[in-house]
């Protein structure tokens, strides 16, 4: 049989293909794939590309909590015949196995051969692109898009989906304008398209169109707001526009609505998200009033991870606003350790060792006044702060708490020069601006 991009599967009912080929389509929408993922295995357990899904949608949610299912799935594909499968589908289960593995650069490999052999398969596509993220491989993201495109008709009903992921990885490598036009022709075939919404902000705010991305995001509030797994993250979106066109009350309102709240489910990509604006406010001097501790008792539950080492410096984050030093020092500690005892095979040790322990460490040193420490901590890795994955816009805390640093340090040569590098990228920043009256207001 085949699938809704006529790649031959090996499934045994058409009801389960049609599962199937549902959930891949939810998937490129971000609409939650779990119950009907479910609902396909409990169909047909030895439906291999069933299986093959299932562990990467609990991969991409980088919880260690989540690794258990992949490998059940595993499990599941190691009492399969694997003279029975296409030699896709042979190649698929081997880059889920070395992805489970924690090698996340070589399942992107693998994930690639795939799609120079298959250019159609959408599952390949989606994860390594996912993947792409999670190591901040800006070029790939633009690249890995762009040698399939070609073959795909653009009447396919996945298409649209696939100029969503271009743009994100347009504008990850710079190319902002155009980004923001193909961004713009996704949401048009699908105004449902959650990651198009996602690469149209990314591209406005990196061309400083600040007015135009709050109206963007608030026309299109019905479809982000509602039924995806994104909405935190394009709340923070929205709130960034309103916080640099100085409409604080109202992206207060966005964070408590969309972003965080008491007792919610403590996904680590919803906390990295709430974590980022607090931060941005708490740098600011802002009243975070009870938000800090309500984040922190959030990201208690998956600090202990050391699974992925952007959430461990938005765990950090979360723990120095609130100034709890039980809670940073715990895991300052548990990474040193991980840096020490900790499975050097994995993509995550690298990360943590050159860039998620620095950052955490620069962290916490700023929320104890140790200014000199956190610029000793960030300055060395300013520019390859990348490798441990995330966005432009996501990373750009980390620019602005070295900014910050140096302000409050006094040391005014440095400030300068942070404050005009980020000008020249983005003269029209209403931050910047701010930023550049402060540095040059200090002390020669």
């Amino acid at each position: 049989m085949k699938d809704l991009t006529n790649l031959e599967v090996t499934v045994h009912s058409n009801s389960t293909l049609s599962l199937y080929n549902t959930a891949i389509a939810d998937l490129c929408r971000f609409k939650n794939p779990v119950p009907t993922t479910i609902e396909m295995l409990e169909a047909e357990p030895d439906f291999v590309m069933g299986q093959v899904f299932n562990g990467h949608i609990n991969l991409w949610t980088t919880d260690r909590d989540d690794l258990q299912w992949c490998l059940e799935s595993l499990k599941a594909i190691a009492t399969i015949d694997a003279s029975g499968l296409t030699p896709r589908e042979r190649m698929h289960v081997s880059a889920l196995q070395t992805w489970a593995k924690g090698d996340l650069v070589g399942a992107s490999r693998q994930l690639d051969e795939i799609l120079i052999e298959y250019p159609m398969d959408i599952m390949a596509l989606l994860s390594g692109h996912q993947l792409d993220f999670f190591l901040g491989d800006a070029l790939n993201l633009r690249g890995r898009v762009c040698r399939v495109l070609p073959d795909w008709d653009k009447q396919h009903p996945l298409y649209g989906f696939l100029l969503g992921m271009l743009s994100f990885g347009l504008e990850e490598a710079g190319h902002y304008e155009r980004a923001e036009h193909v961004a713009m022709e996704a949401v048009q075939i699908n105004p449902q398209d959650i990651w198009g919404i996602h690469a149209v902000a990314h591209a406005l705010e990196m061309q400083n169109k600040y007015v135009q991305g709050a109206s963007f995001m608030q026309a299109y509030e019905k479809h982000w707001q509602n039924d995806n797994v994104m909405v935190s993250h394009n709340a923070i979106h929205q709130g960034l526009f309103l916080l640099e066109t100085g409409d604080l009350g109202k992206a207060v309102e966005v964070y408590d609505n969309f972003v965080h709240w008491e007792n919610i489910e403590p996904i680590p990509m919803a906390l990295v998200d709430a974590s980022s604006v607090l931060w941005r406010l708490y740098l600011e001097d802002e009243e975070l009033g009870n938000r800090a501790k309500t984040l922190t008792d959030s990201w208690k539950q998956k600090s202990d991870q050391q699974f992925y080492a952007f959430n461990d410096a938005h765990a950090m984050i979360a723990f120095a606003a609130d100034n709890d030093h039980d809670a940073a020092r715990t895991l300052l500690s548990d990474l040193k350790d991980y840096a020490l005892f900790g499975d050097k095979t994995t993509t995550n040790h690298s990360m943590s060792l050159q860039t998620g322990l620095p950052v955490c460490e620069a962290i916490y040193s700023f929320t104890q006044g140790d200014y000199h420490t956190t610029i000793a901590k960030l300055l060395p890795i300013k520019n390859t702060t990348a490798q441990f994955g995330g966005s432009h816009a996501q990373r750009d805390i980390f620019d602005r708490t070295l900014l910050e640093a140096a302000i409050r340090a006094g040391r005014k040569p440095l400030a300068r020069a942070l404050v005009n590098e980020r000008l020249m990228a983005r003269p029209n920043s209403p931050y910047n601006a701010k930023k550049l009256d402060q540095v040059l207001s200090l002390a020669s």
